[in-house]
Parts: structure tokens; C-alpha cells; sequence
């Protein structure tokens, strides 16, 4: 069965499940911690969903490349079964310390320079990395050369339009998604990335490479919604320096993403895959 063949039981999309839950700090959480969690909270089901589509089994050998704190990499090592093996590979690697099984391996990767084995895995996957990377196409070739002959490359990635739709108002925080992503842009991010994923897919040996879109509704006030607290706090003193947004205007938006009365669409995460040729 084709990867295109494989996913067609389930249209492509939005996805709108909503944990609607009031977030409550927990103080043990450092800030990294919980942007991971909140990161898990916002995508984890549709990728999820994906990997089952994909036909993960017993036995298999898969690599996740940025396993951030270890959710996807954690159901892949039991997907897979004592006869299989999941590598968790991140740049940091503390955060992982928590998965306890034997099948799953921790490792620490620099997919910008470090070298993976050839023709080794059945499964290679990538959330919310090459977003991030100066030369996607070198990171996607190694990847690629890394899967067994029949392998499955499966990578995610954002396009920032939708982000802050919603039914509130017409420009619910439209200004402030402006201004992130301006400020990001002259940093070098791309807001386009999982567009720019399927393009570099394409250029390679991969065949019955496809993509899809998806993205969630997010409630304020609860842990998905911190996710974009957290990133807003973070760009605060930047956007403020670079005269984009005012404190005040700051203040108020993370008001409003506190607010339980609020919801709004995240932005679409793009989902590339391919096959290596049998």
C-alpha cells in the first residue's frame, strides 16, 4: 500500500478535539517543560492518528528526530514492541530521562551536522524541526539516505496563516501575529515551513511523496493556549525593543489568550510524507 493509499481512510484537515480543561501551573514544570507539554497538547493526537495511519507495528525501527519530551517517541516504543526499537534523538536530551522502556534508546543529534547511519530505519519522524534549520534540503537528504529501501519519512512543520482565526473578531490579534512573525523573519524563520518541507520531499529520491494540513481550536485559559502565552512572553522584550508592540498591547494580549471566552484556530501544521524506493 502506497503512504497516499495508507492515509486516505481519513480525510485530511482540521481537527478540532479540544482539551477545554482550565490550566493550572504546576510549579515542579520549569518554562522549557511546559512549552513541551503545551507543544504535546496542541499536536500529539493528530500525529498520533498519522502514525497509526502509516501502519507503525511490532518490530519496527523508527527514529524521532527533536523527541522534545519524549510523548511521541514514548508511544512509538510501544507500538513497536520489545521486539522493535525507537531512537529519541534531541539536542537535549535531560527531558527524555522519564521513558522506561528498553526498546527505547536516548541519544543526543544535531541534525544540522551529526551523521546517521544509512539504510537503517522503517520509520523516520520530525515534528517542528526543519522550521527551524538554515538548510532543510541537507537535513531531508540525510534523513532520507538514513531509511531502509521501503522506509517511510514522515515530517511536520507550520504555515502561520491561520493563527489567531477566530470567531471573536476579524483582527483577533491579528496585529500581534504581525508582529511576531515580522520579528521572527528578520531573525531568519520561515513562516511558510511545512510549505517548504513537501518542495524539498519532492527533490528527492522519495516517491508517493504527499502532504496535508491541520490545524486545532484553542480555548484560553487552557495548556494549549500557553503555548502562545509562552512564546508571546518570550518575544516580549524583542517586539518591544524593535517598536512593534507596546507593553500594554502585550499585556493585553496575553489577557486575552487567558480568557475562556476566547478560542482561535493555531496555525496549520503541514504533514510530508514519502516512501524510500523498495
Amino acid at each position: 500500500m502506497s503512504v497516499a493509499e495508507s492515509l486516505s481512510s481519513t480525510p485530511p484537515g482540521l481537527t478540532g478535539a479540544a482539551d477545554d480543561s482550565p490550566y493550572i501551573f504546576d510549579s515542579a514544570w520549569d518554562r522549557e517543560t511546559e512549552r513541551l507539554r503545551a507543544n504535546e497538547a496542541l499536536w500529539d493526537q493528530g500525529t498520533i492518528e498519522r502514525l497509526e495511519r502509516l501502519g507503525v507495528a511490532p518490530g519496527w525501527t523508527c527514529l524521532e528526530v527533536g523527541a522534545g519530551r519524549g510523548s511521541i517517541a514514548d508511544w512509538l516504543g510501544e507500538r513497536v514492541g520489545p521486539g522493535g526499537r525507537v531512537v529519541a534523538a534531541d539536542l537535549e536530551t535531560a527531558p527524555l530521562d522519564w521513558i522506561d522502556r528498553p526498546q527505547v534508546e536516548v541519544t543526543k543529534l544535531d541534525l544540522r551536522g551529526d551523521q546517521l547511519p544509512h539504510d537503517t530505519f522503517d520509520l523516520i519522524h520530525a515534528r517542528m524541526v526543519l522550521q527551524h534549520l538554515e538548510d532543510r534540503d541537507v537535513a531531508i537528504s540525510r534523513m532520507v539516505r538514513a531509511l531502509k529501501p521501503g522506509g517511510v519519512l514522515f515530517v511536520e512543520d507550520t504555515d502561520s496563516l491561520t493563527l489567531f482565526r477566530s470567531a471573536v473578531a476579524v483582527d483577533f490579534l491579528r496585529d500581534v501575529h504581525t508582529a511576531c512573525y515580522d520579528l521572527m523573519a528578520r531573525a531568519g524563520y520561515e513562516a511558510r515551513g511545512g510549505q517548504l518541507d513537501f518542495e524539498a520531499a519532492l527533490a528527492t529520491e522519495l516517491v508517493d511523496v504527499s502532504a496535508e494540513g491541520r490545524a486545532v481550536m484553542v480555548r484560553g485559559g487552557t495548556l494549549r493556549s500557553r503555548m502562545y502565552v509562552l512564546w508571546l512572553e518570550y518575544l516580549r522584550p524583542k517586539l518591544i525593543e524593535a517598536g512593534l508592540l507596546t507593553e500594554e498591547r502585550i499585556d493585553e494580549a496575553l489577557a486575552a489568550m487567558a480568557n475562556p471566552d476566547h478560542r482561535w484556530l493555531s496555525q496549520v501544521l503541514i504533514s510530508t510524507y514519502g516512501r524510500r524506493p523498495s
